[in-house]
């Protein structure tokens, strides 16, 4: 499952957590909250804040990669503590009895959010109890040098300028199966989680090989920033700090179509005590969300208006339809995984 649903090898926030995970080791070992997070993954104003309001001995434990954490999870050492995961290794947890649910009762905002994220919701919510609270997401976007683009007069709006042939040999692609064969579906107007079986499937998939430069889950921008490539699919976490670094020579869009949304969320190894709902219910508060979604890389799902969140600011909708148009990955039936498996192997693996 992993493999197949690898998502980030790291995660870039715009603020660093170190000092604040210091302060939060002072607590006792028998009392306080753990939690298991990415660094720099949440602003430190909102750290502080939720200090001041629960008055937990709060105790952050970073890790650089989401793999890492649902390794932790996987070792089972997160005792009363939260941790965030993300949903590519979700339903393993679930199926490993690894995390424990959350009722309902205990969430103090209602879980009532539109699409894109109903069928997600449908997944983690079963009667009355939550397998995790969703508390950030982002999406796979193309990012671009202007200049190149500029050349040729046009500027890419959707998953097809990847099989345009004045793109042959410029762009790179993310080492994950689930995201590259999940475009060429959606490319082909099909939903990222439809079975594998169009007829067109295996040729777009080589023609996409073929044309491809460079392929990475890690290091995708840095061909971009040497001019290697012109033209990357990637994470919005990696993609944000480098529009916001230089924004005259590089762009992004989501693409009109719609794209593939991921989400972290928190989850417990025990039904969570009364220092882990204060978190998770803080994380759940609209004017944290909202803060969130300003001043981070990865916005609230509770917010459903993105006009004034960095996100939107500088990866613009391409069309107003494009975000209902996306849609979370969702677990694979073993079957469905060994066609991805296979088709990766032959097309990307054996001959690149």
């Amino acid at each position: 499952m992993a493999t197949l649903m690898q998502r980030r090898q790291f995660c870039q926030g715009a603020f660093a957590l170190g000092a604040i995970a210091l302060s939060g080791c002072q607590g006792s070992a028998n009392g306080g909250l753990t939690v298991h997070l990415l660094r720099k993954s949440l602003p430190p104003q909102l750290i502080r804040r939720f200090r001041q309001q629960s008055r937990v001995a709060l105790r952050l434990r970073l890790q650089e990669t989401p793999q890492a954490l649902a390794h932790l999870l996987a070792v089972g050492n997160l005792g009363t503590g939260v941790l965030s995961l993300g949903d590519a290794w979700l339903a393993e947890a679930i199926r490993q009895r690894q995390i424990a649910p959350i009722p309902k009762r205990l969430i103090q905002t209602k879980v009532d959010w539109a699409e894109p994220w109903q069928s997600f919701l449908q997944f983690i919510s079963k009667e009355d109890v939550l397998w995790g609270l969703p508390y950030r997401w982002g999406a796979t976007v193309l990012i671009y040098r202007r200049d190149f683009f500029a050349e040729l007069g046009w500027e890419p709006r959707d998953w097809h300028a990847l099989w345009h042939p004045a793109v042959q040999g410029h762009y790179s692609l993310l080492n994950t199966p689930r995201e590259v064969i999940g475009l060429t579906l959606k490319s082909l107007g099909l939903s990222y989680n439809a079975p594998p079986t169009h007829p067109q499937l295996r040729e777009r998939l080589s023609q996409l090989r073929q044309g491809c430069r460079f392929f990475s889950s890690d290091a995708y921008l840095q061909p971009l920033m040497l001019g290697s490539t012109q033209l990357a699919v990637g994470w919005s976490t990696d993609v944000l700090p480098l529009l916001k670094q230089d924004p005259q020579t590089y762009a992004a869009i989501f693409p009109a179509s719609g794209t593939a949304l991921w989400a972290d969320l928190w989850v417990c190894g025990q039904e969570p005590d009364r220092a882990a709902l204060d978190w998770l219910n803080y994380w759940w508060q609209p004017e944290v969300a909202e803060q969130l979604s300003q001043f981070s890389n990865a916005p609230s799902p509770l917010v459903g208006n993105l006009t004034d969140t960095l996100f939107h600011r500088y990866i613009p909708l391409a069309a107003p339809t494009a975000l209902a148009q996306s849609e979370v990955l969702l677990p694979l039936d073993m079957a469905t995984q060994k066609t991805y498996s296979a088709l990766w192997q032959e097309i990307f693996l054996t001959r690149f």
